[in-house]
């Protein structure tokens, strides 16, 4: 019996439906999907990828029409995004990145449920305000009141800046669950440690942190040990300074972040690669909630109002690539106003009665 359902129709990032939904997985895995019937598709299917095939190679074949809504979950397997060529002019993809961490079966079926929950039209409003605050600002305050950190972070149209939100046109692709915004010093896909993002100052992080692997199966045992260290940082701040996007200082708030701070300091020791920051971003996602263990798909975390992360690394240059959350620092504009982070809860002002003389 399937343990996965799928639901066409609740795929809203397709916008107006095609004539085909196709589902694709992996061939060992198909067994373990099932599609809930559709009114919105004249057709829907799911198609296997084997396990010697890309996802290029699938997309190529006669397997895919030319113009289906195509949803990719490989639970256990890394797939590489497919090149535009191979995608076509008239399909339009979104893809569940498993495979780089270990993604267990119980979380696949909560992404699921996010995925299909998602407004891919909010989301693009959310975004959109975002960008327009953005755009209006020449930096901002980044700071987290509890651990006392602040930070600037340089706002440039020299960055790569890249948006997961929204409804897909013909010949386009996302990930699944989408919501993020984020900036990178040059291509996203382009590591270039000579490139940096303009951040200076401190930073807390705080949440639920991720250790990409890539798709390098050598390294199981050891990225677990790494995360297992680094997932103090889910409740044990441990504050970062930066100077000019370089990792300059790492240091816990309290004893239980001491094992984080070692396994980062051990990483700087192996490769200064992963000193410099390579991706700033906010997840904006609202429907997510991070989930327990090493999951690359909680990235898209955005809490109530946005929720920043800081990325380091990207593989295969460097072994790992690592996400960390900051769930409570608040970022805001040049005039001081919240663009995104928690919001500061408003203060009760008192006001006297005036004096009637009675």
């Amino acid at each position: 019996m399937a343990q996965f359902v799928v639901h066409p129709d609740r795929h809203h990032v397709f916008g107006n439906p095609g004539e085909t939904f196709l589902l694709l997985t992996q061939a060992d895995r198909v067994e373990d999907f099932a599609l809930a019937p559709s009114t919105r598709y004249s057709r829907a299917a799911i198609g296997t990828i084997e396990a010697d095939e890309s996802l290029d190679d699938v997309l190529r074949s006669d397997r895919c029409p030319a113009s289906a809504d195509i949803f990719v979950v490989c639970p256990d397997r890394f797939v590489t995004s497919p090149e535009p060529a191979s995608l076509g002019p008239g399909r339009r993809l979104v893809a569940m990145p498993c495979g780089s961490t270990p993604v267990t079966d119980a979380q696949v079926a909560y992404f699921l449920t996010v995925v299909e929950s998602t407004d891919p039209v909010a989301l693009e409003a959310r975004a959109d305000r975002l960008f327009g605050a953005l755009s209006e600002t020449p930096y901002v305050w980044l700071t987290a009141p509890r651990e006392a950190t602040s930070a600037t972070f340089a706002i440039s149209a020299d960055y790569e800046w890249n948006q997961q939100a929204g409804t897909l046109g013909p010949g386009e692709q996302q990930i699944a669950p989408s919501g993020e915004a984020s900036a990178a010093p040059t291509g996203l896909y382009r590591f270039d440690t000579s490139q940096r993002l303009d951040l200076n100052g401190t930073i807390t992080l705080l949440g639920a942190p991720i250790v990409h692997r890539g798709d390098d199966p050598d390294c199981v045992e050891e990225q677990a040990t790494l995360f297992k260290d680094l997932d103090a940082l889910r409740d044990n701040p441990v504050i970062m300074t930066f100077t000019n996007g370089l990792v300059t200082d790492v240091r816990p708030t309290d004893p239980a972040g001491k094992g984080a701070v070692a396994a980062l300091t051990d990483l700087y020791a192996a490769d200064e690669a992963y000193r410099v920051l390579w991706e700033f971003g906010i997840g904006l996602n609202p429907v997510l909630r991070q989930q327990p263990g090493n999951c690359g798909l909680n990235e898209m975390f955005g809490a109530n109002n946005g929720v920043v992360h800081l990325g380091f690394g990207l593989t295969p240059t460097t072994r790992y690539a690592l996400t960390f959350t900051c769930v409570d620092t608040v970022m805001t504009d040049e005039a001081g106003t919240t663009v995104a982070g928690p919001v500061p809860p408003r203060r009760l002002v008192r006001r006297r009665t005036p004096d009637c003389g009675c």
